[in-house]
């Protein structure tokens, strides 16, 4: 099972996930990504901590995600991430694109 919230203050976007971007999970992770495109501050932070597992597509939409977002001028960081998901986006080298605080 996969869920979402989406938290602001100020100009900062917090949006935390948990669960499995899985073949059931990956309709609701889209529309995580897709509701927080729509909102307006200027940093997208991403807390992946509580994130179990990410599969391929799951990550292919993170990338659109980040390059929409980048594309409007705005920042997207990773804080809070898991060892299996870490060690997953480091082998692709996705930590070289997006910045992870841990």
């Amino acid at each position: 099972m996969f869920n979402y919230t989406i938290n602001a203050q100020n100009s900062e976007m917090k949006l935390t996930v948990s669960g499995r971007v899985d073949n059931e999970g990956i309709s609701i992770f889209q529309e995580s990504l897709d509701k927080a495109l729509e909102r307006s501050e200027e940093k997208a932070v991403l807390d992946l901590s509580a994130l179990e597992f990410i599969n391929s597509s799951g990550i292919g939409k993170l990338l659109i995600f980040y390059k929409k977002f980048k594309n409007t001028g705005r920042e997207v960081v990773i804080d809070g991430i898991n060892e299996d998901v870490f060690t997953l986006f480091k082998a692709i080298r996705l930590d070289k694109l997006i910045e992870i605080k841990r």
